[in-house]
């Protein structure tokens, strides 16, 4: 984990993971990809298959849960954004005081990521 004090963000990078994420939440943002591997994930009562080139936005307070589906390692990069800090970015961006909210967890095989 790395925390960027001037940005106030978090960044993580898990590298060989395997083990099930049980029923969660966070209080923040996260975006994140997927490098390598591929899961199931449950969002909200959703499901889906998330694999590398996936982009993963959750918003705070949205419950997931992911485990592996093929046996192999999972490799994810993510940043972790307080509200109060999104709140500031989107108030430099937009001009209004307001925070996002993510409509869906999974944009698959997104260009984004691999930027």
């Amino acid at each position: 984990m790395k925390f960027d004090v001037e940005l106030k963000i978090e960044a993580y990078h898990f590298q060989g993971i395997m083990q099930k994420f049980h029923n969660h939440f966070h209080e923040y943002y996260v975006i994140g990809f997927i490098e390598n591997g591929s899961r199931y994930l449950s969002c909200k009562n959703k499901e889906y298959t998330i694999e590398q080139g996936d982009l993963l936005l959750f918003n705070p307070g949205d419950n997931h849960t992911s485990e592996l589906i093929d046996g192999k390692t999972l490799d994810y990069r993510c940043i972790n954004i307080q509200p109060e800090v999104m709140s500031k970015a989107v108030y430099e961006i937009t001009g209004r005081d307001d925070l996002p909210y993510f409509t869906t967890p999974v944009i698959f095989h997104n260009e984004l990521v691999y930027y």
